[in-house]
């Protein structure tokens, strides 16, 4: 386990070398959030291209060793007390635009969307740097999501507001409610259209993309219902719906 100890030494030995990092991962999550909400087998960060030579060093000086490799900008270190670093590289030097037509960094790191990298937060009253809220939802989907990656999803719903992703899975209009398909949760949600009635809005249709907020209330079997529903890309000002424009929310 790394516990919030080990991630102070390690942000201390690299801020000693001045060597600029971001927190990722779990204890990104609970960065933002100012608490640790449960166990992190690892500490993910983040390193701009330019500085991984001179992170790599200070790390091999404090006992650091390579674990495994998973490609050319992902890498895993550990100690002899078995504290683990996953290290991810990021080139804030360019910018392109992906397939999705987000602007990310690159190309010599990984893609991490330009504005992700401006959160802020604490770990046991350290302030330190992370990934934004909007990011950390947003990344959270593409895979097999377990328990503990729903329950950092969901305090981070619940704590700043970022809306989850996903499609409308069944609608039954005579009843007037519905499923959503939840990208980021392992359950789909409930419902009503009520949630999405408005001027601007019609009807939902099965398989649109769509946005929403959740609260725990059950209903017809689901354990979760949608307090608010909103069409891909047109939720209220200042929430962010594909995760990559750059946060607003910061933790002080």
């Amino acid at each position: 386990m790394m516990r919030a100890e080990d991630v102070l030494a390690v942000l201390d030995l690299l801020d000693r070398a001045g060597v600029e990092v971001w927190l990722d991962g779990g204890w990104g999550v609970d960065a933002l959030l100012c608490e640790q909400t449960r166990p992190h087998d690892d500490l993910d960060v983040v390193v701009r291209a330019e500085s991984l030579a001179h992170h790599e060093r200070t790390m091999r000086d404090h006992g650091f060793r390579p674990l495994c490799e998973d490609g050319p900008y992902n890498h895993v270190l550990v100690d002899d007390a078995g504290r683990t670093v996953d290290v991810h590289v990021v080139d804030l030097g360019a910018t392109r635009t992906d397939e999705r037509g987000v602007k990310v960094h690159g190309p010599g790191g990984l893609p991490y969307p330009v504005g992700s990298l401006t959160g802020g937060g604490r770990v046991r009253g350290r302030r330190v740097g992370c990934c934004t809220a909007e990011y950390q939802v947003a990344s959270h989907t593409g895979y097999a999501i377990d328990e503990d990656d729903e329950r950092d999803v969901l305090a981070l719903h619940h704590r700043f507001g970022v809306p989850l992703a996903g499609r409308v899975r069944a609608w039954h209009e005579e009843e007037g409610w519905g499923v959503l398909d939840a990208a980021n949760l392992r359950e789909d949600v409930w419902a009503h259209f009520s949630a999405v009635a408005g001027e601007e809005y019609a009807e939902p249709t099965v398989g649109q993309a769509v946005t929403f907020s959740v609260e725990e209330s059950e209903r017809n079997g689901y354990r979760r219902r949608a307090v608010a529903v909103w069409p891909e890309g047109t939720a209220p000002e200042g929430t962010a719906p594909d995760g990559a424009a750059p946060s607003t929310v910061t933790s002080s």
